[in-house]
């Protein structure tokens, strides 16, 4: 039986490819990576990637919270999704 999410799981992992290589162009506080944690913390996790939900929702929070992520919180958020882009 072939996965239904499949296709989609693949082009989330496309747009994760694209988020982290504007993810490595922006400043820290830069606006944009909110926008890019908030899409990431609510779809990650429907895709089977919750590492990258979790750490995508403490940026997303720290963003519309306060105070600014930090670049360890950041950080982390790319590594859950380089992870994810893995082969496995």
């Amino acid at each position: 039986m072939t996965d239904p999410l499949e296709h989609l799981r693949a082009l989330f992992i496309e747009r994760c490819r694209t988020d982290l290589e504007q993810l490595g162009a922006l400043e820290p506080d830069h606006p944009d990576i909110g926008v890019i944690a908030h899409r990431l913390a609510g779809a990650a996790g429907s895709f089977g990637y919750p590492e990258i939900s979790v750490a995508a929702a403490v940026v997303d929070d720290r963003v519309r919270y306060g105070p600014k992520p930090t670049p360890e919180e950041v950080r982390e958020m790319r590594r859950a999704m380089e992870k994810a882009m893995a082969p496995r």
